[in-house]
């Protein structure tokens, strides 16, 4: 039996009275918050206590097969990184239940991410790390290509990447902190409304915080205004020279 077949039983096991969506977002959510909790102390008691009213619905063997579950999730993405939450997802037929939610197919994504890759590459020889923005991110398949195709062309998506992505659900953000976490590709992932701008929540995956990509951006930007005002002051400069 495939990882896939054993994480949908323990699931469907879990079920009961429950209606299969929300075992799913209940496995995500805890999953996602135990990621989250383990490096980021912002916030880690309201995250807590919202973990501990998940699990309380649930027994000590129910808990136990999401643990279950989660360790499969994490040892199909060390032997083959992919959208594996995504595909969970249409297995248990849940997009249809979810007003035609439906995410990306994996090969579709890396096809995809294989016509970017080489501008993804141009930036990191240029500037040393590339950036990508993915709104409605979904279950982060598309991140996902790319961090393979950039590994396929000698890039350590770890390192030469930072991703900011978006998405208005709450379970998609779930599912795409955890694969960007389990991956350790730095990321910050809202869970946003892209046409009214209005963010719910942000989640920062380890790799972002253990790397201090929020010092690096605030240095970068800092550089940047520094360099702007220096340019400013040196056209000003020239300009009364020659009056």
């Amino acid at each position: 039996m495939s990882d896939y077949k054993k994480i949908v039983k323990l699931l469907e096991a879990n079920a009961g009275a429950k209606r299969m969506s929300e075992v799913f977002d209940d496995f995500v959510e805890m999953s996602a918050l135990t990621f989250r909790n383990a490096v980021d102390s912002w916030g880690y008691d309201e995250r807590e206590a919202q973990y501990l009213r998940i699990a309380g619905r649930y027994d000590r063997e129910e808990l136990n097969r999401f643990a279950h579950a989660l360790a499969l999730v994490v040892k199909a993405m060390e032997q083959e990184p992919c959208d594996v939450l995504g595909r969970l997802y249409m297995e248990l037929e849940l997009g249809n239940g979810r007003l035609g939610q439906f995410f990306t197919p994996y090969d579709v994504a890396r096809l995809v991410a294989g016509m970017q890759i080489d501008g993804i590459a141009e930036r990191v020889r240029s500037h040393g790390f590339a950036e990508l923005y993915e709104p409605a991110c979904g279950a982060a398949a598309f991140i996902v290509a790319v961090s393979q195709e950039m590994r396929t062309a000698g890039l350590n998506p770890q390192t030469q990447l930072h991703v900011t992505a978006e998405d208005i659900a709450r379970q998609a953000v779930h599912m795409a902190y955890i694969h960007l976490s389990l991956l350790h590709v730095p990321a910050v992932v809202h869970r946003r409304n892209t046409l009214t701008m209005e963010t719910f929540d942000t989640w920062r995956t380890p790799a972002h915080i253990l790397g201090g990509w929020g010092w690096k951006f605030r240095h970068a930007d800092a550089v940047q205004e520094m360099q702007t005002l220096l340019g400013a002051t040196t056209l000003r400069s020239m300009a009364e020279a020659r009056s």
